[in-house]
């Protein structure tokens, strides 16, 4: 189970994110401060963080820097901020996706599950046993093995 760290000061939008993403299979973790996250991180490892830019304590872009000098954990930076020089600064600062806010829950989710898919692919290989496909959520079955596909990878195969 994949585990994230929402890093988000609206404790409102910080529980909607953690409902999708534990209903969607992953462990959440969350922080409000942004003094606290890099040496929470350093302690804690996460497998992926969700980051907003306006914090208290500390600004997530710092943030972001701060933790590319150490890690190449994905984050995806979500925010208020919506002008591109935001946009283009979060994603020069090492973010590997900026989803502004106001957003839709379900796109966050599938913006997680993308970057941590593209990180860290799943293969079929080295099973036993028919293949099955499971059309209805675009998984495959090898022997005792599901793998989840994109919609393309699904159409594909």
């Amino acid at each position: 189970m994949s585990r994230i760290l929402i890093v988000e000061d609206e404790l409102k939008l910080a529980r909607l994110e953690a409902d999708y993403l534990n209903n969607a299979g992953y462990a959440t973790e969350c922080l409000d401060d942004g003094l606290k996250v890099v040496p929470w991180f350093k302690q804690n490892p996460v497998d992926l963080i969700l980051l907003d830019l306006m914090l208290p304590g500390k600004d997530g872009l710092e943030i972001c820097r701060e933790i590319r000098a150490f890690s190449t954990v994905p984050i995806i930076i979500v925010t208020a901020r919506i002008e591109e020089v935001d946009r283009l600064l979060g994603l020069e600062l090492g973010a590997d996706d900026y989803i502004c806010k106001p957003f839709s829950p379900r796109e966050m989710v599938a913006r997680v599950k993308a970057v941590l898919r593209r990180l860290k692919p799943q293969e079929v290989s080295g099973t036993e046993g028919p293949i099955s496909l499971v059309p209805e959520s675009f998984r495959v079955r090898a022997g005792h093995k599901e793998t989840e596909l994109t919609a393309v990878e699904f159409q594909l195969l």
